[in-house]
């Protein structure tokens, strides 16, 4: 710990507000709540809102009425709550917003009171959730910025909806913390104190499972060489990009794993047609700390996402480390820029994308394998949090 910091979350109350399930995909707001509490703690995350819209299109009584439950401790200092059900539409609109998110502080308050939560730093990862801020008992109050929300609509009028509840938020809110450089100087004009924290890995987690990691009986069928993808398939992911390799390179096995969320039908479509090639391979979610397993049969990793105005925020997504703990080269669309060859190849065309895979395959040094996992821990988990502990100590 670096001398002259004070007052750092350590052996603290911690207050995450989410819009992700905990037994969904494991995002950043996951890792950081498995570190704090790791590092001794009490963190409360609060679940994603279950709206009423979502309850009539996949009526599911148990989702609906979860609320009800106590807080669950999952594991040592880390407690799991479920919020009240939603009105829908309150991603959009300030009044309902409001409403939702006032009587969910009512509920969230008295659950933090049962568990004797006092004086906890309270950080939101939701951006209309500006109504919570100054009425949790917190000390202080973080808005968590992870993506460019606004620029995830195609109609400019919702965009402009979503960029006034989020500067409402970072108005609010003592400090702001993004996951890029582009996301901080946007969100700086409004913000009273800024920095960028980005993403890590858990690195302990890929030393202790590839140390004797078997291979995944789904692997063992598929041919060498694998060319892979780890993490969420949705829009930003170039499905166009994955078709021309596989079309290109039918000898090289394209193994994706982890659920696909896009709801566009012309998307599924693409997937559907991927599915269809003898050579390219969906695997599906996995378990979190069965990932190491998966990405340690890749030989070249991926990262290949659509060169658009979203991307263009991405600077060190989060499986770019998690491919380096494996020690694996790595072919990206977005950066990190700059870096050795051995750790990534930056490409803009498909063509160059498709060499750089075939360069990748060649960078198998014991000298580059070990570069990447020393990159690795340098941005663990771990690491991310001295680092928030750091920035919050200046508030």
């Amino acid at each position: 710990m670096k001398s002259g910091t004070r007052d750092l979350p350590r052996n603290k109350d911690i207050v995450f507000v989410t819009l992700s399930e905990w037994d969904g995909p494991r995002r950043i707001r996951h890792h950081l709540a498995n570190e704090f509490a790791k590092q001794g703690n009490r963190l409360l995350f609060i679940e994603a809102y279950y709206t009423l819209s979502k309850f009539v299109k996949d009526p599911d009584v148990s989702k609906l009425l979860q609320f009800l439950r106590r807080p669950r401790e999952i594991k040592k200092n880390l407690f799991i709550l479920s919020v009240n059900p939603f009105l829908p539409l309150g991603e959009f609109s300030s009044i309902i917003s409001r409403v939702n998110w006032t009587i969910a502080r009512f509920f969230m308050r008295r659950k933090m009171n049962a568990l004797g939560f006092k004086d906890p730093l309270l950080v939101v990862f939701a951006y209309n959730a500006s109504s919570i801020v100054g009425h949790m008992g917190e000390r202080r109050s973080v808005y968590f910025c992870n993506d460019a929300f606004d620029k995830l609509y195609k109609q400019e009028w919702l965009r402009r909806k979503v960029v006034s509840l989020e500067q409402r938020l970072i108005k609010k809110a003592d400090a702001v913390i993004t996951v890029s450089e582009k996301l901080t100087k946007e969100k700086s004009r409004f913000a009273r104190k800024i920095t960028t924290v980005h993403h890590g890995v858990e690195y302990d987690l890929f030393e202790e499972t590839l140390r004797n990691a078997a291979v995944p009986e789904e692997l063992s069928a598929i041919k060498k060489p694998v060319v892979g993808y780890s993490g969420v398939v949705r829009h930003i992911i170039d499905l166009d990009l994955l078709e021309y390799v596989a079309s290109s390179r039918p000898e090289w096995s394209i193994v994706i794993v982890g659920p696909v969320t896009e709801s566009d039908r012309q998307y599924y479509d693409k997937v559907d047609a991927l599915k269809k090639r003898g050579n390219v391979h969906f695997l599906g979610t996995k378990p979190s700390d069965e990932i190491p397993r998966y990405i340690s049969q890749f030989d070249v990793c991926l990262l290949p996402y659509a060169l658009d105005e979203v991307s263009t925020y991405y600077t060190a997504p989060l499986k770019f480390y998690e491919y380096l703990a494996a020690g694996k080269p790595v072919v990206s669309t977005v950066g990190p820029k700059g870096g050795e060859e051995s750790l990534v190849l930056n490409v803009s065309t498909k063509e160059a994308f498709l060499a750089a895979i075939e360069k990748a395959f060649t960078l198998t040094s014991p000298r580059q394998v070990k570069a990447r996992k020393e990159e690795a821990r340098k941005n663990s988990w771990k690491e991310r949090v001295r680092e928030i502990e750091e920035f919050i100590a200046t508030v």
